[in-house]
């Protein structure tokens, strides 16, 4: 029998997933010089997406990384053409 992905993660899950991302996504944040309003907001939104899609996400951590760094690139430049919000990021 093949074991699945958890349905929902647990407390614990995300407390991991931060702190295993944290250097990585600090670095993203002071390269696009984000504010820390900014960065709250960017993180919530992306941890309860993932949350929404974690049976589904292979790379938990890429994939939580990459939907930030998207984020503060469409923040940057909201003109630029990008595909639609809930288009995952690939994993």
């Amino acid at each position: 029998m093949t074991e699945r992905a958890p349905e929902r993660p647990t407390k614990q899950d995300l407390d991991r997933l931060l702190e295993s991302t944290r250097e990585r996504i600090a670095f993203l944040l002071r390269r696009h010089r984000s504010s820390p309003e900014t960065a709250t907001g960017l993180l919530r939104e992306a941890m309860v997406a993932l949350m929404h899609r974690w049976s589904r996400v292979r790379d938990r951590e890429q994939w939580l990384v990459d939907r930030i760094e998207k984020a503060l690139r469409r923040a940057e430049n909201p003109s630029r053409e990008e595909a639609p919000d809930d288009e995952e990021p690939r994993s």
